[in-house]
């Protein structure tokens, strides 16, 4: 009992800094999120997030009202300061590509969390930040993670976030500064998150033809088929997008654009 007390204890310490930051932060953005009733209230769920800025985790945060764990490549954690920010603000877990005996603490670490209850997982299948219009290829890890899981994987398509500066200059090469950068500057843009259908690992498009099957090649054929499901419904977000916010489009307000934009108040982040 006192064991459990004192977990709880050190965990709300241990999250002060990172909520009095997204706290403060959402006071300044302006975020419409489009079918937000898509994200479950009592279940588990991975959300498969474009990343388009260094400033997404700390956007989807203060937009979002739950708790995400984060999943990043571990070169994102490379100095005391990135790995100070990447875990206490950002609330990431660091995943080796090349090391991946190290991936042991981390692997360890996520499916310690997976079994709690209601817990939401944030992944970035692209796998680095895209500046471009078109997305990059996607990998398969939110595929993977979800058929180990089974928890569904929602697609999250940000649009309209500040992708930062292409410049050599040294202000740039540091990704925490860039993550800063695109925070200030996205504060002042309109920033729209699109939430996608839950794509259900079990579900019988996923999962057809391969019920009775335990082989190495039908566990391949079922990732790759939740893996192309994700990549079909992100492309549809993002025409939904492109149709919403285009030039021509820009001004179009529908009955569904105004039941499904949530404003961001009091953001649920313990």
């Amino acid at each position: 009992m006192m064991k459990i007390l004192f977990t709880k204890i050190s965990d709300f310490f241990y999250n002060i800094p990172r909520i009095l930051f997204i706290n403060f932060y959402k006071l300044f953005t302006r975020t419409s999120i489009f079918n937000k009733k898509r994200l479950p209230e009592n279940s588990s769920v991975i959300l498969a997030i474009n990343h388009s800025s260094d400033a997404d985790p700390i956007i989807i945060l203060s937009a979002l009202k739950k708790k995400i764990y984060f999943i990043a490549e571990s070169e994102n954690f490379g100095t005391w300061i990135a790995n100070f920010f990447m875990r206490k603000f950002a609330n990431c877990i660091p995943v080796f590509k090349k090391q991946s005996t190290k991936n042991v603490k981390s692997f360890k670490e996520l499916f310690s969390i997976s079994n709690k209850k209601n817990v939401y997982f944030g992944i970035f299948p692209e796998g680095r930040v895209n500046k471009e219009t078109d997305f990059q290829q996607f990998q398969k890890g939110a595929a993977y993670f979800s058929y180990k899981t089974k928890f569904p994987i929602i697609p999250i398509y940000l649009h309209n976030t500040h992708k930062g500066s292409d410049s050599k200059r040294w202000i740039y090469t540091f990704r925490i500064t860039k993550g800063i950068i695109s925070l200030i500057v996205s504060a002042f843009r309109k920033v729209n998150i699109f939430i996608g259908e839950p794509i259900n690992p079990t579900a019988e498009n996923i999962i057809e033809d391969f019920k009775d099957l335990t082989d190495r090649k039908a566990y391949k054929q079922i990732i790759e088929n939740i893996h192309e499901a994700l990549i079909e419904e992100f492309l549809g977000l993002k025409n939904e997008a492109d149709v919403l916010f285009s030039a021509t489009g820009k001004n179009l307000i529908t009955n569904d654009l105004e039941d499904n934009t949530e404003d961001m108040v009091d953001e649920e982040l313990i």
